[in-house]
């Protein structure tokens, strides 16, 4: 089961003003916020805009890496960096995500989404017999703490590339809040401190602005592993009971109530 993650910047919306339009308006006032420095990174944006558009992850990566390798003094450069990890992730490709989430906290260290999408992902992905869990387990915490220390310290103010109001972006750190402690979560789980886990993913719940139905499925996980099978049979029955909970959601978390309940049965007998 993957966990349904949101991109930490918007896509951007590029306009189809020819560059003679830029220099002008550049003539007539500084530029405010980021602009294309010449008609080819206009051209090399929208190729980056309409694979986005048209949801084709490697089309858009390549694009991508079009414009870092040929426009090297790009405004985009954030923007893009945090394009092409969601595009990994959103065609799944592990290796790439993490890739792409370390460019963007080089490119940018105060930078607190990569950190905890890092850290969700890396959590994902590991399990009970890696021979590495430790050091991913390591990785998990780190990022995951670092992302939630760099938000105490984060502007109110949305960056440059987000598509939302003040209001918007003060709920979207309180669910990449949930998110960070929900991989600590994952992290406990893994190191069979199942107490802590589900510690973790109630504050989870109660730091992010809105319900999540991954983290709901993971605390009945967490339920049924330390042998609560009441509490894992009825946090299951929440998560059902989402209108907005993916598929793949809702069948992990009918296993845990179905796994919940025959265990039950077999400990009263």
């Amino acid at each position: 089961m993957r966990v349904p993650f949101m991109a930490h910047i918007a896509a951007f919306v590029l306009t189809a003003m020819p560059l003679a339009a830029y220099q002008q308006a550049a003539q007539q006032a500084a530029p405010q916020g980021p602009h294309p420095k010449s008609q080819k990174e206009v051209d090399a944006l929208k190729q980056v805009q309409a694979a986005a558009q048209a949801s084709n992850y490697d089309a858009e990566i390549a694009a991508i890496n079009n414009v870092l390798e040929n426009f090297a003094d790009t405004d985009y450069k954030p923007m893009l960096l945090s394009m092409a990890m969601d595009a990994a992730q959103r065609k799944g490709d592990y290796p790439q995500t993490v890739v792409w989430g370390e460019r963007i906290i080089q490119n940018d260290p105060k930078d607190f989404s990569a950190r905890i999408l890092l850290a969700a992902d890396i959590a994902q992905h590991t399990r009970e017999n890696d021979l590495d869990k430790d050091q991913s387990l390591k990785k998990v915490d780190d990022y995951a703490h670092q992302g939630l220390d760099l938000l105490k310290t984060a502007s109110d103010t949305p960056p440059v590339g987000f598509n939302g109001t003040a209001a918007d972006y003060a709920a979207f750190k309180k669910d990449q809040a949930g998110l960070a402690e929900a991989a600590i979560g994952q992290a406990d789980e893994l190191r069979k401190k199942y107490p802590e886990a589900i510690e973790q993913y109630k504050t989870a719940l109660n730091d992010a602005a809105h319900p999540n139905s991954t983290t709901l499925a993971f605390l009945s996980r967490a339920y049924v592993e330390n042998k609560q099978y009441d509490d894992a049979i009825a946090t299951a029955d929440k998560v059902l009971a989402m209108s907005d909970a993916p598929s793949q959601v809702k069948q992990f978390a009918q296993a845990q109530k179905d796994n919940a309940t025959k265990l039950k049965a077999a400990a009263s007998k």
